[in-house]
C-alpha cells in the first residue's frame, strides 16, 4: 500500500523518505550527499539549520520528489518537472510534446498502459533484430577470423595459448541472434487498442449519466416543482437562476455568483428571451 504523507517540515519529510524507500539509510544519504553522517544527524535532530538549496535540490532528486514536497508546500510527492536528459527525451521529441504536435492526452494514456511497455521493449528487440541482421557480415568475418586463428593454434604449438585467447574474443564480439514475432507486436498494440476504446467508452457512459443528471436537475430549478415548464412564463431571470442553482455551493464567493447572474441575465435579455414579448 502507498505510503500517504501528512503535512510536515523538510528535515520531517527527509525522515519519513527515509523510512520508508527500502535501502535508504541516514549513513547512505549522507554519502550520496557527500557530507558526514555526523552532519546529516545535526540537521535532521535540529542542532544546525545548514543545509544548503544544492543539498535540498539534491536530496529531492535522491528521493525523486519535488522540492515543493520536501519544503512542506504539499504532500503530494509526485514530482511534475523533470529535465529532457531524465526523461531520456531527444531535443525533438520533447518539442513535439511542447508543441502539441502530437496528442499529448494520447501518449499520456499509452505511457499508463502497463501494455505499452511490453510494445517499446518488442519493437526495441525488432529493432536490434534488424540492426543484426545488418551486421551479418561481420559476424560471418568474425568467424573466418575465428577459424584462422584455431588453425594456427593447432598448427603451431608455440602460439597455441595465444591463438586460442584471440579466437575466443573474436567468438565475444558477434551480435547474439535476436529473434521477435512481429505477430505479437501487433498483438500487443492491438490489446492497447481495445483498452483505449474500453476506457474512452467508460468515459463517454460517465459524462452521459452526469449530462442526465444535470438536465434532470435543471429541469426541477424551472419548474419549481410544477409538472411541466410553463414557457411563456419564464424570464431571463429565471433561466439565470435555475443555472447559478448548479453552481455547487461555496464554489464562487456571494458577490462573484450574483456579478455572473447578472450578467447571465443581461446576455438572455440581449438574445430576446423576454416572456413581455
Amino acid at each position: 500500500m502507498e505510503h500517504v504523507y501528512i503535512s510536515a517540515d523538510t528535515r520531517l519529510r527527509i525522515h519519513d523518505l527515509i523510512k520508508h524507500t527500502e535501502g535508504m539509510t541516514q549513513a547512505k544519504l549522507a554519502k550520496e550527499l557527500g557530507i558526514s553522517e555526523s552532519t546529516l544527524s545535526r540537521f535532521l535532530s535540529g542542532q544546525t539549520t545548514k543545509m544548503g538549496n544544492d543539498r535540498i535540490i539534491k536530496i529531492a532528486n535522491i528521493f525523486n520528489v519535488s522540492t515543493d514536497f520536501l519544503l512542506g508546500e504539499t504532500n503530494i510527492p509526485v514530482k511534475k518537472n523533470y529535465d529532457i536528459s531524465e526523461l531520456g527525451l531527444s531535443a525533438e521529441a520533447a518539442q513535439a510534446l511542447y508543441t502539441h504536435k502530437v496528442n499529448t492526452e494520447i501518449v499520456c494514456q499509452l505511457l499508463e498502459s502497463t501494455k505499452f511497455a511490453v510494445l517499446t521493449n518488442l519493437l526495441a528487440n525488432y529493432q536490434k533484430e534488424v540492426f543484426a541482421t545488418g551486421m551479418a557480415a561481420m559476424n560471418q568475418n568474425m568467424d573466418f577470423l575465428r577459424s584462422l586463428m584455431l588453425g594456427q593454434a593447432r598448427l603451431v604449438p608455440k602460439d597455441k595459448a595465444a591463438a586460442s585467447a584471440v579466437a575466443s574474443d573474436l567468438q565475444s564480439l558477434k551480435l547474439p541472434p535476436v529473434s521477435v514475432d512481429t505477430a505479437m507486436i501487433q498483438n500487443v498494440f492491438n490489446q492497447i487498442l481495445h483498452e483505449l476504446r474500453e476506457k474512452t467508452e467508460s468515459q463517454l457512459k460517465e459524462s452521459t449519466t452526469a449530462t442526465k443528471e444535470t438536465l434532470e436537475q435543471f429541469r426541477k430549478n424551472l419548474t419549481k416543482g410544477q409538472d411541466a415548464i410553463d414557457l411563456r412564463t419564464l424570464t431571463p431571470e429565471d433561466i439565470s437562476s435555475a443555472v447559478l442553482m448548479m453552481v455547487p455551493e461555496g464554489a464562487l464567493p456571494e458577490k462573484e455568483l450574483i456579478q455572473l447572474g447578472d450578467a447571465f441575465t443581461d446576455l438572455l435579455t440581449a438574445s430576446g428571451i423576454n416572456h413581455d414579448e
